[in-house]
């Protein structure tokens, strides 16, 4: 049985009018299959001239009939991970060969004259000229929208693996933190969250770290020196679940004005969370956000960002001012509250939360005291 909401895809198809749905990127085989994706690939899909390129193919209600493209040497693998799908398709390296597979099995379901949905913004563009070329009278549309809702809404096992990594990368901030001693440089401390994710068996992504006064996030020379906060903004993933959080430390003890800027980013965050519900227009969350934002810090104005995250940062559900997307029980939102002062530097702490039937949860919450 197919490992994801079959009924849910249908329906997302059917309101798109889409016929076949062609899924190509590390993330959505991922979740399509269950979790497979080709050991020798995962982290550089690169080779020579071209790249790595696997789909997964999906018609209409018709998951007896879904594919599977890959390439020579996957069998093995396939076959020790029981992949729910029957046709499985090899063919040698490179964009083009997977394409021509694709073309003919398309032709053999008679969907070659359908609508075909294909993810316009990672599909490579001489796969795409080979797809049109191939299948002159189809018309191909963006799946990106349809994978993006089909994930909106996690199970309890994804959201016990999104806690899983959030805990993980948490942990790894909080050695950061503690890896601290005079003049050590952002960079180098970037390197030892670096060191504690892969402890972690935790693919590091990136790890923005910030020494005040100065307000450069990049990891560099800058040094963390006594009497200047510090920030940890850090992602990993696990699986291509993914975590993105940052925390708060200070060399020695924080100034009253890095204190009172840090109390009104908890404080915000706060009202955000305990305002998160199902029901919850995401637009209304946006507001509650920003207005803390504008008003938390004793007059210094700060930024408030919310955002769904799973397998991608930023995937559903929108949660901007505009946005009239209904919160549902199963959401997992990404909530960061910043304040910037010339004396005191960049003050930020950023939270992931699964919403619940009534109300939120935290994921990951080591460490949001100052370290």
């Amino acid at each position: 049985m197919a490992p994801f909401d079959a009924n849910k895809l249908t329906r997302l198809m059917t309101a798109s009018g889409v016929d076949l749905l062609l899924a190509s990127t590390r993330h959505n085989i991922r979740y399509l299959t269950g979790g497979y994706y080709f050991h020798f690939v995962a982290q550089a899909t690169r080779a020579g001239q071209s790249q790595y390129l696997p789909f997964v193919g999906l018609p209409r209600g018709r998951a007896e009939d879904a594919f599977y493209v890959g390439r020579v040497g996957e069998r093995g693998q396939i076959e020790a991970e029981h992949l729910w799908i029957r046709d499985r398709m090899e063919t040698p390296g490179g964009t083009l060969p997977p394409i021509e597979q694709v073309v003919q099995t398309v032709g053999r379901l008679g969907l070659d004259g359908s609508t075909i949905a294909v993810e316009m913004p990672f599909l490579p563009a001489d796969a795409f000229l080979a797809l049109r070329r191939g299948l002159p009278k189809a018309n191909l549309v963006d799946a990106t929208p349809i994978l993006d809702e089909l994930r909106a809404i996690k199970t309890a096992e994804e959201i016990a693996r999104l806690r899983r990594v959030h805990d993980r990368v948490a942990e790894a901030i909080q050695a950061g933190f503690a890896a601290g001693r005079r003049g050590l440089t952002t960079a180098e401390i970037a390197g030892e969250v670096r060191r504690e994710m892969a402890r972690r068996d935790v693919t590091f992504l990136f790890a923005f770290t910030c020494a005040g006064p100065g307000t450069l996030r990049a990891p560099s020379s800058v040094r963390w020196e006594p009497g200047q906060v510090l920030h940890i903004d850090a992602g990993g993933e696990e699986g291509d679940y993914l975590a993105d959080i940052c925390r708060m430390g200070c060399f020695g003890k924080p100034s009253p004005l890095a204190q009172k800027l840090y109390t009104a980013c908890l404080s915000v965050q706060g009202q955000v969370e305990q305002a998160i519900r199902p029901g919850l227009p995401c637009g209304e969350l946006h507001t509650i956000g920003e207005r803390g934002a504008a008003s938390g810090g004793d007059g210094f104005h700060g930024r408030f960002v919310a955002h769904g995250i799973g397998m991608v940062s930023h995937e559903a559900p929108d949660v901007s001012a505009n946005s009239s997307r209904l919160l549902e029980p199963g959401m997992v939102l990404s909530i960061e509250t910043e304040f910037i002062h010339r004396d005191v530097g960049h003050v930020k702490i950023e939270d992931t939360v699964a919403v619940t039937n009534t109300g939120c949860e935290g994921l990951g919450e080591l460490g949001r005291e100052w370290q």
